[in-house]
């Protein structure tokens, strides 16, 4: 009884939290339109780009050719690559392009992620800092698509539309779905004034603000969560801008794409901690009352629908498996409808399915003005939901025990 209770309270709060972003999406959609659709810069403020490095020397040299290819003036642009202690030839590979004068290549001991932002953050002037990683590549007007957010005074950060680079097997096909749902996402919430995530690859941040907030933190490995977090306390604003397209790389394997987002998982448990505050009071709006705590709540319903599922059909076959024991007869497969399961609970799972179908769908508008979704949804759909509760579990035990995660 107590079992039935859970799983329709967690399926009922996962299709109110959709049908919510959906709702807001449809009442929103004029000003959707006017936010996604590109228009000059009332003005150019000056831009550095950090390119933080680490091992990198395979990426690094397309990364940076991306930003150069930026259409941006030049005097109001520069690249600060800063290697942080690469151990092979990253180095050597990005000097090659100190003969442009916007490009300045810095070398330091290694301190992570968040050091090397801050050296950067000392060594320049410009009125908007951002980063890309060393694995990813933006589209040549990207900058001039996030420019025009910042017009609004109140706007600290923005992030851009971040898509997978040209999928390459069964796993990046199913990621390429995925980026298209967080494409949807990341748009609703900072429609709602509640993103709470700066994504490495092209986020820009008001330089001065940076500064005041007193620069990157380590962040449990998460910098960009937690700076995010931290510009929501003080009473900013995230926006977001779709078409600023950036093209990033993604796992090969279901062992790095485990890793990964087990950090990730991880250092948003862990900051959600540090942050608790937040969690639950008004004062910081929909992030506070609704969206912090249905994140959290989404982790556990994640592992509980998984757990509850593997349980259910191990009963099923070891049922099967007692009946041909019995009768000596194999199990009678029929595709009568009549057949079907019309549970209540099955009903609102596949409505659930049609939901995110719907989501994703408009998540490759915003990202691409079209309605057409990836040609991986069947196989995310069907296998990549399954993978998600394994990582979301080994994340809540290490974050229980604090026992930290590795970068790579």
């Amino acid at each position: 009884m107590i079992g039935t209770t859970v799983t329709y309270s967690l399926l009922f709060i996962s299709l109110y939290f959709e049908i919510f972003l959906l709702v807001s999406y449809l009442e929103r959609r004029r000003v959707s339109r006017g936010v996604s659709a590109a228009h000059a810069p009332a003005r150019f403020p000056k831009v550095a780009i950090i390119v933080p490095c680490f091992n990198e020397e395979k990426t690094v040299q397309s990364t940076i050719e991306s930003l150069l290819n930026l259409t941006y003036p030049e005097d109001k642009f520069e690249v600060i690559v800063v290697d942080d202690g690469s151990r092979d030839n990253t180095l050597a590979s990005a000097r090659k392009f100190e003969i442009d004068p916007r490009v300045r290549v810095f070398h330091k001991e290694n301190g992570g992620k968040h050091s090397a932002m801050n050296f950067a953050l000392a060594h320049t002037d410009a009125e908007l800092i951002g980063c890309l990683d060393a694995d990813s590549v933006v589209a040549p007007e990207a900058l001039l698509r996030v420019i025009p957010v910042f017009e609004n005074t109140e706007v600290a950060a923005v992030t851009p539309g971040i898509h997978t680079k040209k999928p390459t097997n069964l796993l990046q096909h199913m990621q390429e779905v995925e980026y298209r749902l967080s494409i949807f996402n990341r748009f609703m919430l900072a429609f709602l004034g509640s993103a709470f995530i700066t994504p490495g690859p092209f986020s820009i941040f008001r330089a001065d603000v940076v500064r005041a907030l007193g620069g990157w933190r380590y962040g449990h490995s998460t910098e960009d969560m937690e700076m995010a977090l931290r510009m929501q306390e003080a009473g900013y604003l995230i926006g977001n801008a779709p078409l600023a397209t950036v093209y990033t790389s993604t796992p090969l394997r279901v062992k790095q794409l485990f890793r990964q987002r087990v950090r990730w998982t991880y250092g948003f448990l862990r900051n959600a901690v540090d942050y608790r505050r937040m969690i639950g009071n008004r004062e910081y709006g929909n992030l506070g009352l609704f969206i912090l705590p249905t994140a959290i709540l989404s982790i556990g319903a994640g592992i509980f629908f998984f757990f509850k599922i593997a349980y259910e059909i191990g009963s099923d076959v070891g049922h099967e498996i007692h009946k041909i024991m019995l009768t000596g007869l194999l199990p009678h497969m029929s595709l009568n409808l009549f057949y079907l399961n019309t549970s209540a609970m099955w009903f609102l799972v596949w409505i659930a399915v049609a939901l995110i179908l719907l989501l994703i769908s408009i998540g490759s508008f915003i990202g691409t003005g079209k309605m057409r979704p990836p040609i991986g949804t069947p196989l995310f759909i069907l296998f990549y939901s399954f993978l998600v509760p394994l990582w979301l579990s080994a994340a809540v035990v290490r974050a229980v025990l604090k026992t930290g995660v590795r970068w790579r």
